[in-house]
């Protein structure tokens, strides 16, 4: 598996390649070092993971401020990975998004193996056109077609939802991808498992509402969720579990608007911890807005599901592939998530005692048909499939 990310953190490339591993195939991971001083390699539940350390020169572009040195610090970063990538070797390379696709391409030549193509999202819809320095009208165009001519050459595509399935079959005249949903695990043993509310230590009768997830400004509406506390009775706490660069811009907005006893910061936990630690909330806030990107508008985001294995009522973004999940099992409330207002309402509505006992016994349903253990089968027959194909 080739991604270029550190991994760690990144739930979906876990859990398919531990169910893989499960299958019995030796599976590795090349992902990228985000921080300096990562070890270059590590040994995890059944599978190896084998990280690149970056360039100086990667690590200066990546530190300078302003938009204009996105595009040359992605490239040098690709460059590197590319030649890391020369590691890759296996019948099957499967490629974790756009950026990690060339390197798995010319490694599954180099092997003449079989080359998987997995989309966790429109990877050219990232951005809302006026974020974007000038010049990337020369490249977005350029990626895309770099992106048609590779993902032709894929043996197989996996999509993480219904609509982006479609956008990509439409737009590059291939078979429909595979959907291959990131569900979560169903619940276990809870381990040692972080305690929430040990942590913020919680007068007794008071209620949580938990975003999971990095504190990214792209496509997330955390301001406007942590504005609507201030319509919310003072026993109603907000917990942002995760961390990023919008953190200080948060904190200080709690502070400016005397909400800092009631909006709480925590570090991420591991991922095989999350549910556990999730179960001790009342509501999963699932708050994705659209600013102008059909990614995100889109969006099936891993939270949806961890707050469903959690057993944990939503609230949520009325965005097309949430809103279906949300109304198809009646497990939240929907609801604008660019206006505080609203968001405030959505949250009284689904804490209702009448509308939350409702939903809760509703996840029960939900959690039997999408959990990771149904899902990941579509995985494992399409390997199967592949290494027949091989022969």
């Amino acid at each position: 598996m080739t991604v270029t990310n550190g991994v760690t953190h990144d739930s979906r490339v876990l859990r398919e390649a531990g169910a893989l591993s499960r299958l019995g195939f030796q599976v590795s991971i090349l992902g990228m070092a985000r921080e300096i001083g990562v070890a270059p390699s590590e040994g995890r539940s059944g599978f190896r993971i084998l990280l690149c350390r970056k360039w100086r020169a990667t690590r200066w572009l990546e530190e300078k401020e302003g938009k204009a040195w996105q595009i040359p610090h992605k490239i040098l970063e690709g460059l590197q990975y590319l030649i890391f990538s020369r590691r890759a070797e296996g019948d099957i390379i499967h490629a974790h998004d756009l950026d990690a696709l060339p390197s798995a391409f010319l490694a599954a030549r180099r092997c003449r193996a079989k080359l998987i193509y997995d989309s966790h999202e429109l990877y050219l819809e990232q951005w809302p056109r006026n974020s974007l320095p000038a010049f990337s009208s020369f490249f977005l165009p350029l990626l895309r077609s770099v992106e048609g001519f590779l993902i032709r050459r894929a043996d197989a595509t996996i999509a993480v939802s219904e609509s982006i399935a479609g956008q990509l079959a439409e737009r590059y005249g291939i078979p429909p991808p595979l959907v291959l949903r990131s569900c979560a695990p169903l619940p276990s043993g809870e381990g040692n498992a972080p305690s929430l509310r040990r942590l913020l230590s919680l007068p007794q009768g008071n209620l949580m509402v938990l975003h999971t997830g990095s504190l990214n400004p792209r496509g997330r509406a955390l301001k406007e969720l942590a504005l609507a506390f201030r319509r919310l009775q003072s026993s109603i706490h907000l917990v942002f579990l995760g961390e990023g660069q919008m953190e200080r811009d948060l904190r200080n907005l709690a502070l400016e608007e005397g909400l800092s006893g009631r909006v709480h910061f925590l570090r991420p936990v591991p991922p095989e911890q999350l549910i556990a630690t999730m179960k001790e909330a009342d509501l999963s806030a699932v708050m994705m807005k659209v600013e102008g990107s059909l990614n995100n508008f889109y969006s099936l985001p891993n939270k949806l599901f961890e707050a469903i294995a959690a057993g944990l009522p939503v609230v949520a973004s009325d965005l097309p592939e949430i809103a279906n999940i949300v109304r198809t099992y009646e497990i939240g409330i929907l609801c604008n998530p660019e206006d505080p207002e609203d968001v405030a309402r959505a949250i009284k509505e689904a804490l209702s005692p009448p509308r939350y006992a409702t939903f809760k016994a509703n996840l029960k349903r939900a959690q039997q048909e999408l959990n990771w253990e149904k899902e990941s089968q579509k995985l494992a027959d399409l390997y199967r499939r592949l290494l027949r194909d091989r022969g």
